[in-house]
């Protein structure tokens, strides 16, 4: 990717956390709940945690409940003990703390990452006596517990804890879940970071009357979104034609607003041999914001025929289609695809950037 794009996808980042603050706002919600890797770093620039700080200050009286994650672990002097937080701001320490919050009846709990690794599970029993929200902030695993190396957190351990509801961070994709009754949830990551972490991102709302939750709604926030697409563009005569199929596409799929998004496209579909598509030649012709390309089109060809040919092209095909008849389950489709690109290379079009 381009370091102008990079550049601009990083700047965009914060602007989407100012206004996922801002969304709180506007919500008049009571209580956030950032649950680790705030920062990718565990020593970021101290002109970026001032200004977290501020736009944190400026949302008062929210409350704001933080944890420290596995890119940002809270070891022993680290800017989260010496920096001077807003009010409204609490960094939960790296064993299991609670915080009471009487005028909301709620009590949240939590416990931040010490180092880049937490091998046992940091949660433990909440307030059982108590007729308070029951409310946890953790950085965790959840989804892959066995094993894992960032705060494995079983389903027995999230029941046994007692908690109403247990926000976790960690994966970056929306997820929730629920054990004995206790709910529990990932919101995500606020924008995607790659073509691994496809789809809408942004925040969750959640509602609660006394100790049941009454709605968790998600909220989209990202200015952009990467997706995974395959297009077929079948019959496609010249590169205009194949960028039209491919526009429409996207189009149908997201919406008026595709252009803006970051695309990795796979390109299908049987073309005639006259066609005069360049699949690698579309990147410039794609009107996108980023957009990478593979080439899985297909020839329409009677390969029989041509194996008739006296001519070069004709040799090498009738020398493929022999050892296709001869190979396994294993080798045919690799020699199959050897034909295809073949053919292309007889016909100049092989392009690297596809």
């Amino acid at each position: 990717m381009p370091q102008q794009i990079a550049v601009l996808l990083k700047n965009e980042l914060w602007q989407t956390f100012c206004a996922a603050l801002d969304y709180a706002q506007e919500q008049t919600v009571d209580i956030i709940l950032l649950a680790g890797d705030l920062f990718d770093t565990p020593t970021p620039d101290a002109s970026l945690i001032q200004d977290v700080k501020d736009h944190f200050a400026k949302i008062a009286p929210i409350k704001i409940m933080v944890v420290a994650g596995n890119h940002d672990y809270a070891y022993a002097g680290s800017f989260w003990e010496n920096q001077d937080w807003p009010e409204n701001v609490y960094i939960f320490p790296t064993n299991w703390q609670s915080v009471d919050l009487p005028d909301l009846k709620t009590k949240v709990w939590g416990a931040s990452f010490m180092a880049p690794y937490v091998k046992e599970p940091q949660i433990r029993q909440a307030d059982y006596t108590s007729t308070d929200l029951q409310l946890g902030i953790l950085h965790g695993d959840a989804l892959t517990p066995d094993n894992s190396l960032y705060d494995p957190l079983t389903p027995t351990d999230i029941q046994d804890s007692g908690l109403d509801w247990l926000a976790i961070g960690h994966i970056h994709k929306r997820e929730s879940g629920q054990a004995g009754h206790t709910n529990y949830g990932y919101a995500g990551s606020l924008a995607g970071h790659g073509f691994d972490e496809t789809g809408e991102k942004g925040v969750l709302l959640l509602t609660f009357n006394d100790k049941r939750m009454l709605s968790s709604e998600f909220h989209a926030l990202s200015q952009r979104r990467y997706e995974k697409v395959t297009v077929d563009i079948s019959g496609a005569a010249t590169n205009q034609e194949a960028v039209q199929k491919i526009n429409d596409f996207l189009a149908d799929k997201y919406g008026i607003d595709f252009e803006q998004n970051l695309y990795e496209i796979t390109v299908v579909g049987f073309l005639e041999p006259n066609s005069l598509v360049k699949v690698g030649n579309l990147v410039n012709e794609l009107n996108v914001f980023y957009v990478r390309l593979r080439d899985e089109t297909q020839l329409v060809i009677d390969y029989q025929a041509l194996a008739k040919q006296d001519t070069l092209q004709g040799n090498f095909v009738k020398k493929i289609l022999d050892k296709i008849e001869q190979a396994d389950d294993v080798k045919q489709p690799l020699l199959k695809d050897a034909l295809q690109y073949g053919i292309k290379a007889f016909e100049g079009g092989i392009n690297d950037e596809a």
